[in-house]
This record gives C-alpha cells, structure tokens and sequence, in this order.
C-alpha cells in the first residue's frame, strides 16, 4: 500500500468516525447534528458539498473493496522443464537463506528479505544481521554473502544477483 492509499485511508477512517460519532449522538436525542444536516443540505452550495465529500467517501470504499478482494500474485522462482513447471516461492527461499546465514559462526540472530529482481532473472537477498561481539565483521559479511549465493544457486537453481548485509546488533555473547 502505498503513500496515498495510506492518507486516503486515513482520511476516510476519520471521515466515517466522525459520521457515526454524530449518529451515535443522534440516537441519544441530540438533535443538532440533524438539524445541522438539513440546514447544509438546504442550500445548494451545501448539497454541493456534501456530493462531492459523498463521492470521494464513496469512491474511497469501492477502492478498499476493491483491493480487499484482489489477489496478489504468487511470489515465486519459475523453472521450466521436460515435465511441467516448477515453481519455488519467496518464502522458501527466504527460509533457506535464513538457516544457511544463521549456520555460520560469529552470526547470533538472521532476519531476511528476498525479493524477486525486475526482469525476474534473479533473486536480491537483503539480511539485517546480530553478531557476537569477537565478530570480524568485513570477513562476516563476506562468507554470509558467498556462502547464500552459492548454496541458493546450487539448491534451488537461480541466481543471487545481490547480498546486502546490515549489521543492527554486536552482542557480547556468541551464539548460543
């Protein structure tokens, strides 16, 4: 979801919790919002208003019904053969390239993301990595970086075209 389905949510989350604040106080016996209702939709700039704030509402909950039903496309590595067609997803992968960098020593704790390059060609692996503290980290994020590109090409058959390594802890403990 991007920026502005954000702020359109937002907006229309407010909008609707405002209506059925003023409802729920209508049904209280608090006639205000009622009357001031009828009053705005009495006046031709009001009916105006109130269209186009009803539309874009409108417009807004279409959009949301819309992507709640839409299905996103299965993330998957493709291979073709003699006997059909093999697909691996995303999520596997990441679980592999998640036990090969956590096997490694001096590395305490692996969150990955894996991402499917634009042409669909190849893989990029993004880890963010907790490390101990004796950790040479340059020699570190080498091997992490050759040994998930070479074991992910031999496993599974497809190319890592990047490994981007981010160090977010060095902990005083190895591994346990």
């Amino acid at each position: 979801m991007g920026i502005v389905d954000r702020i359109v949510l937002s907006l229309y989350a407010f909008a609707l919790t405002v209506v059925s604040f003023f409802f729920l106080l209508a049904s209280f016996g608090w006639n205000a919002p009622m009357d001031l209702i009828s009053e705005t939709l009495s006046t031709s700039s009001g009916r105006s208003t109130v269209g186009i704030i009803s539309g874009f509402l409108f417009l807004a909950g279409i959009r949301f019904i819309y992507y709640g039903f839409k299905r996103s496309p299965v993330q998957a590595v493709i291979h073709d053969t003699g006997m059909g067609e093999v697909q691996i997803s995303l999520m596997a992968i990441k679980s592999l390239v998640t036990r090969v960098a956590a096997r490694i020593p001096g590395v305490r704790e692996v969150r990955a993301r894996v991402r499917l390059n634009k042409l669909a060609t190849g893989i990029l692996v993004f880890l963010e990595l907790k490390v101990a503290v004796d950790a040479n980290l340059p020699d570190l994020a080498d091997k992490v970086q050759k040994a998930i590109s070479s074991y992910v090409k031999d496993i599974v058959g497809v190319n890592v075209e990047s490994v981007k390594v981010s160090v977010s802890d060095i902990g005083l403990e190895g591994r346990r």
